[in-house]
């Protein structure tokens, strides 16, 4: 290797080669949120072809072999323990799924994804599945393709979830999962059995769209989430994309009868926004500079939606705000009403507007299917029927349309089979986090009240965000908290709050 004659020489060099990888990524994902917010009607069907040749260029960086020799040259003096052995150990993992998948297949599968996702808005819009089997028939064929090069005679689903949570398998999901429905069962049946209605009506009536905006602004403001270095904008599906540490993009939906699809909305993506700008700077374009983990990912949108936007404390902050706001809906109700009506337990068709109790029991139905789909036991075209006889036997509902239905998610559009369970792990993982901060800061509603949530973000900055990509999530999980994952501060959160909504 005569091209690279120090270490230094090859960390370096390890760095610019990195460097021009997460620029490429940084354009794709630029060009997926133009795609989901401002691109016209018009230029939808020839994105795909630019999202090929990008993916394709971003392929050949990975698989050339320099970066394998740089990697080798810095994995043979780097001290086992250190930051350049976390950076090498990173790097090669994501080389070694990059290489063992064609370029023809990488291309085939950008181009396949910008296609679902035009054929998904289509089909969502006039909730017609039709108009989306195709493309999504077409996507499972090449996630399956790229299973069976990932992992040769393996388990094409557990391929798929390695791609978002590390390490993560289906043998260990199940019972995980199992278990937490189990625990949720007799809390939501004894929920049924008090036969009480919580009061809604806080949330409910005609809420202005920008006075909505404004509200999530304001709370994501006070969180932490730095507007000059992010933006929000209206898109189908909300989700958050860094293009860069000052470029972190959140995206929204509202509802004119509902406050909380818009509000929590934004706080989630807010939660995920306030990651990306706390990532180690240091790192940007380095192989440890992205976190290594959706379910950490989603650890902090669920945090922050739920543990602080939800809490009573948070509510009386937030009051003289939304009374000016929506001083019509305030002049009836109080920050306890409000506590109330956003501590139901009530099953519902939309996942993203499900209360917080029923929530996994949509990411349960979405697991079940995804499983079957790469088992081969379920085909493309009887998904819909699928999902309404799952929906019925796990929430007791049915979807009136395809558009409440099994169109309602853009993920699968998107090729992301595997990221629905992230989502579940992000609510154990969230409440874990939560129960530690305040073992450490002690109560929170306090702070809440008084408009101090920065002890709880820097709390979350030391313990998580500081740390990028570098650890396994259950070993950031363990030391951030003292104890491996459980579900344990999960369900105690859950019965606490539906035992006081509900007077149980």
């Amino acid at each position: 290797m005569t091209a690279i004659a120090t270490t230094v020489d090859a960390e370096q060099r390890l760095y610019e080669l990195w460097a021009e990888i997460r620029d490429l990524k940084s354009t794709e994902e630029l060009l997926d949120w133009d795609q989901e917010t401002y691109l016209p009607a018009g230029g939808q069907g020839d994105r795909g072809t630019t999202q090929a040749t990008l993916a394709a260029l971003r392929h050949r960086l990975m698989c050339a072999p320099e970066l394998s020799e740089v990697l080798s040259a810095c994995a043979e003096t780097a001290d086992g323990g250190g930051e350049l052995a976390a950076q090498v150990r990173v790097a090669q993992r994501y080389v070694d799924l990059e290489r063992r998948i064609p370029e023809s297949l990488a291309k085939a599968l950008a181009k396949a994804r910008s296609a679902g996702t035009v054929a998904w808005q289509r089909a969502r819009a006039e909730a017609d599945f039709s108009k989306f089997e195709r493309e999504l028939a077409e996507l499972v064929a090449l996630r399956r393709e790229e299973a069976a090069a990932l992992a040769p005679g393996g388990s094409p689903y557990d391929a798929m979830l390695d791609r978002f949570e590390p390490g993560a398998t289906e043998a260990a999901l199940v019972p995980l999962f199992d278990s937490l429905g189990a625990a949720l069962t007799p809390l939501l049946e004894r929920v049924r059995d008090r036969g009480l209605e919580v009061d809604e009506s806080p949330v409910l009536g005609d809420f202005d769209p920008e006075g909505q905006r404004r509200l999530g602004v304001h709370a994501a403001t006070a969180f932490g989430f730095d507007f000059e270095r992010g933006r929000l904008d209206a898109t189908a599906h909300p989700f958050c994309v860094a293009l860069t540490r000052s470029d972190v993009r959140l995206t929204w939906r509202w509802q004119r009868d509902d406050l909380r699809p818009a509000l929590f909305g934004i706080l989630h993506e807010a939660g995920h926004g306030l990651y990306e700008q706390g990532l180690p700077r240091e790192w940007w374009r380095q192989p440890l500079g992205d976190p290594g983990s959706l379910g950490i990912h989603e650890s902090q949108s669920r945090l922050w939606e739920n543990h602080v936007g939800r809490s009573e404390g948070f509510w009386r902050w937030l009051w003289p705000t939304f009374t000016d706001a929506f001083p019509e809906h305030a002049a009836g109700t109080d920050p306890a009403a409000m506590w109330a009506a956003l501590h139901t337990a009530r099953p519902s068709l939309i996942r993203v507007e499900a209360d917080e109790a029923t929530y996994n029991q949509h990411v349960i139905v979405r697991f079940e299917l995804e499983r079957r789909l790469f088992r081969g036991d379920l085909q493309v075209p009887e998904l819909p029927e699928a999902w309404d006889a799952l929906y019925r036997e796990v929430l007791g509902l049915s979807a009136p349309d395809a558009a409440d239905g099994v169109l309602q998610d853009i993920h699968w559009s998107q090729g992301m089979f595997g990221y629905f369970p992230t989502y579940t792990l992000g609510s154990m993982i969230s409440a874990q986090l939560f129960a530690a901060a305040e073992r450490d800061l002690g109560p929170q509603e306090d702070a809440f009240e008084a408009g101090e949530f920065s002890p709880l973000l820097a709390w979350l900055r030391d313990r998580i965000h500081r740390h990028g990509g570098r650890f396994p999530a259950a070993e950031l999980v363990q030391t951030a908290t003292g104890r491996p994952l459980s579900a344990d501060d999960l369900l105690r959160h859950l019965t606490s709050n539906l035992e006081r909504a509900y007077d149980l």
